[in-house]
C-alpha cells in the first residue's frame, strides 16, 4: 500500500500511487513508457507477477501479462462481502487507472454501469491527488457528496485504510442546510411525501430547468451592478450601518468581484468595522448600567477566561465592559 526502502534509502516497493506504479495497471510485457514529473521513463517488463498472501503464507501465485489476473480478480471477487467498502488498489484495471492518474482534465465525468468500479475509482483518484499534491491539497479541501447518510458511512474507511485522512462527506441536503442556514430546505422524504397540485408540479418542473437555472444566473449577474436591496443593522433602536453605507461598500468593489465574492467582502468589511467600534461603545450608558448590575454569578462566568485580580479598577470595569459588549454585538440582527 506504500512505499517501504532498505536503511540505504534503496526502494524495495513503491508506494501504488508512485509513477512507476502505472506500469502494474496500465502496461503489458515488454517495452511500457510511463509518466513522472521528470517527463515519460521507458523501461522493458520482462515478468509481472501476482501473489495471493494471507497471515505471512504464499497461498497463490501466478504470472499474467494483464493488469489483473483472473484468478487473483476471483479470489477478491470470491471474498465476503462486508457493511464496509474496501479499497481494492491490486484490482485497478487499464481504464480505472486512466481516471485515477488523470491530472489534465479541469472537470472529469466518470461514466459506467453498476458495479463497474466507478466508486473505487474516484475514491482511489481521490488518494492518488492528495499523494500527488502533498503539501498543496489536503483532505479537507475535498468535499464528496454521497446520495444518502449509508453511502457515506459504506465508503468512509476507504481512504483510512490508503494512509489518508478521510475527506469531508455530504449529502446534498447537509450542504444546504449548512451553506444556507436562514431557508428551510425540503427534505427527500418530504419531497416524497408531499402531494403536488398540477401547478405544484409545473412550478417544480419550472424551477428545476435549465432555463430557469440561466435565467437565475443572469439575475444574480445583474445584482453585481444594481438592484440588490439592504436593511439598515440597528442596535437598540440605533442605526449602526445604514443600508445606503451598506450598498455603497458592496458597490465599491470592481467588476471582478462577482456576487458571492462581494457579499463575502462586505460582511468582512462591516464586521471590521463592528470591531472597531468596540471600544468607543465601552463608554455607552447602557454597558456602564449592565456592569454596576452584574451578580457573582454572571461576574464567575464572565472571568472563566480572564484574570483572577486586577491592577486596578479601571481594568476590571474595561474587562468587564469589553465583554458585555462583545457578547451583545453578537446577537446583532436585521429586523424587518
Amino acid at each position: 500500500m506504500g512505499s517501504f526502502t532498505d536503511p540505504k534509502g534503496k526502494f524495495l516497493i513503491y508506494d501504488w500511487r508512485a509513477p512507476i506504479s502505472s506500469i502494474y495497471y496500465d502496461g503489458g510485457l515488454g517495452n511500457v513508457v510511463y509518466q513522472t514529473p521528470d517527463g515519460p521513463q521507458s523501461v522493458d517488463v520482462a515478468l509481472k507477477r501476482q501473489f495471493v498472501i494471507r497471515d505471512g503464507q504464499i497461498q497463490t501465485m501466478f504470472d499474467t501479462t494483464e493488469t489483473i489476473g483472473d484468478q487473483m480478480l476471483l479470489e477478491v471477487l470470491g471474498e465476503k462481502s462486508d457493511t464496509q467498502m474496501k479499497s481494492i488498489v491490486t484490482t485497478i484495471q487499464q481504464e480505472q487507472n486512466q481516471i485515477i492518474r488523470d491530472t489534465s482534465a479541469d472537470l472529469l465525468f466518470v461514466q459506467g454501469a453498476a458495479g463497474s468500479g466507478k466508486t473505487s475509482a474516484v475514491l482511489q483518484r481521490v488518494a492518488y491527488l492528495l499523494y500527488r499534491y502533498r503539501g498543496n491539497l489536503n483532505a479537507s479541501q475535498v468535499i464528496m457528496f454521497s446520495p444518502n447518510q449509508l453511502f457515506a458511512d459504506y465508503i468512509s474507511n476507504v481512504l483510512p485504510e490508503l494512509g489518508e485522512q478521510n475527506m469531508v462527506q455530504f449529502t446534498y441536503y447537509q450542504y444546504v442546510t449548512r451553506r444556507v442556514p436562514g431557508i428551510d430546505v425540503q427534505s427527500l422524504f418530504s419531497q416524497f411525501e408531499t402531494v403536488q397540485t398540477p401547478v405544484q408540479h409545473q412550478i417544480a418542473v419550472l424551477k428545476g430547468s435549465l432555463d430557469f437555472f440561466e435565467t437565475t444566473k443572469k439575475y444574480a449577474t445583474s445584482l453585481e451592478k444594481s438592484g440588490m436591496r439592504f436593511r439598515d443593522i440597528k442596535f437598540q433602536g440605533e442605526v449602526f450601518f445604514s443600508r445606503k453605507r451598506i450598498a455603497d461598500i458592496f458597490y465599491s468593489y470592481n467588476e471582478n468581484y462577482h456576487l458571492g465574492n462581494r457579499l463575502t467582502a462586505t460582511k468582512e468589511r462591516l464586521i471590521n468595522m463592528l470591531n472597531r467600534r468596540v471600544e468607543s461603545e465601552l463608554k455607552a450608558k447602557w454597558v456602564s448600567e449592565a456592569v454596576e448590575n452584574l451578580d457573582p454569578e454572571d461576574i464567575r462566568q464572565l472571568q472563566n477566561d480572564g484574570p483572577q485580580e486586577f491592577k486596578s479598577s479601571d481594568d476590571e470595569y474595561r474587562f468587564f465592559a469589553r465583554k458585555i459588549v462583545v457578547k451583545a454585538f453578537a446577537r446583532f440582527n436585521t429586523p424587518s
